[in-house]
């Protein structure tokens, strides 16, 4: 009796967690699903769709994208970043590109542990890296705002990218 009661309550469950995850896992595109649920859908669907796979991508290789597509941002936005701080002749702005350059050199440290997690499918451990991966980003956004200096407009940019990135990642991983 508790057996069939368990049996018919529980069937019931798994019949539509198959059901869910397949469908979130196998959607025809899922670049609109995973973007949607961040800050700035438009440009993260612009972002991953720079990758013409990632159309027919599952939830992995989309991740696996993602990953791929933040590697040389990164490192060109931290060539950037060293080149305006070698360049500043203001000394709060030399200062806070130096901040930046440790928070990038942060970032792509964070974004390797990330990628590593991910390909083992330790999507909780993906989920922490990139997350401080994001707090170096907007770390280095906040300090031109809060000692009133002006942001180089193209590293503005990539810091919006990559953002953007570190969110799809993360959603990838909560959905994964």
């Amino acid at each position: 009796m508790a057996t069939s009661l368990f049996l018919t309550s529980f069937f019931p469950y798994v019949l539509l967690s198959i059901l869910f995850t397949s469908t979130i896992v196998k959607g025809e595109d899922l670049v609109t699903k995973v973007c949607v649920k961040t800050p700035d859908p438009s440009l993260c669907e612009k972002l991953l769709r720079l990758n013409p796979d990632s159309k027919t991508a599952d939830l992995q290789t989309l991740g696996v994208i993602a990953f791929s597509l933040t590697s040389d941002l990164i490192v060109s936005t931290s060539d950037r970043v060293r080149s305006l701080r070698d360049n500043a002749t203001n000394p709060k702005l030399k200062e806070q590109y130096s901040t930046c350059s440790s928070a990038y050199y942060a970032t792509l440290m964070d974004r390797e542990n990330g990628r590593e997690f991910f390909m083992a499918k330790g999507y909780g451990q993906v989920n922490y890296f990139m997350t401080i991966a994001l707090g170096n980003l907007r770390g280095c956004d906040k300090g031109f705002q809060s000692k009133f200096l002006d942001q180089d407009e193209k590293l503005k940019q990539a810091s919006l990218s990559l953002q953007q990135y570190c969110f799809a990642i993360i959603v990838i991983g909560v959905l994964l």
